[in-house]
């Protein structure tokens, strides 16, 4: 076999334990998966998305075998599922190694983790307890569309992007350092809107010739597209909250937006 790696511009936040090796099509709403990348899975990239999500879990930083083989393409498919949709695992990186054969199907599969097992319980409380103050101040609002605002503001506000953050595709590095990239900008309002009730997904693709990640939003029954990087780049510029991608259908996205592959599958913005 020989080792390659494979690095992945995703990231990782919110915190709660599912000790089942086992996911379900857990629901926000009667109607809306919480993850929805899991389900665009075959059964073997399901067997792997719940194996590697159990290593995470166990913070095992050591070549484990893959029950179930896969080739590169779905390891790739199936780790970028996993990242997208779990904003809360903020304590692993998106890059990972793997070893393959000589037909290219991977066997093992090595984590890599952005802080140690001991700092793990500190770094959950400060991630919760950022969470759970936006939640807070998002409550006072009564509509949907002014409790995400809430969110859309305090997360900009309490960031500057920063390409040098070693944790910037994860949440916690909007959260909890002031600092981040859009990965991160992202994965902070999946998390905080996840944590609030509302349907929040994370997407990736290309915006003004770079790779780049942005959200899609439930509001009232209906789907948006929400960039908080390129909001706040721009109110940091002009010196006023900016909503220029605020709740955009994804025609007014469509001339400096366009979604990767796997990100194309999920809901519309219409």
């Amino acid at each position: 076999m020989k080792n390659r790696v494979c690095s992945i511009c995703l990231l990782i936040t919110l915190i709660f334990s599912i000790h089942s090796t086992t996911f379900t099509s857990t629901a926000l709403t009667s109607s809306e998966p919480l993850y929805p990348y899991l389900q665009l899975l075959n059964s073997d990239q399901l067997s792997v998305y719940n194996q590697i999500y159990q290593n995470i879990m166990n913070f095992n930083d050591e070549l484990f075998v893959l029950d179930t083989p896969i080739s590169e393409k779905s390891l790739e498919d199936t780790m970028n599922s996993l990242f997208n949709d779990h904003p809360e695992l903020f304590w692993v990186y998106t890059s990972y190694q793997y070893a393959v054969d000589s037909s290219n199907i991977v066997h093992k599969v090595r984590l890599k983790f952005c802080i140690t097992k001991d700092e793990l319980p500190q770094a959950q409380a400060n991630f919760n307890g950022v969470l759970n103050s936006l939640v807070s101040g998002a409550k006072q609002f009564t509509s949907q569309v002014d409790q995400e605002k809430y969110l859309h503001d305090a997360i900009c506000q309490m960031n500057t992007y920063d390409p040098d953050n070693h944790m910037n595709q994860s949440a916690y590095s909007a959260l909890t350092t002031g600092t981040s990239v859009c990965a991160g900008y992202a994965r902070a309002f999946q998390a905080a809107c996840q944590r609030l009730g509302i349907t929040c997904y994370y997407v990736t693709g290309i915006s003004m010739g770079s790779t780049h990640a942005w959200n899609i939003v439930k509001i009232d029954g209906k789907f948006y597209n929400v960039d908080l990087t390129w909001d706040d780049s721009i109110s940091e510029c002009i010196g006023v909250t900016s909503y220029d991608y605020f709740n955009k259908s994804d025609a007014a996205f469509a001339s400096d937006h366009s979604r990767s592959s796997l990100s194309g599958r999920i809901v519309a913005c219409n």
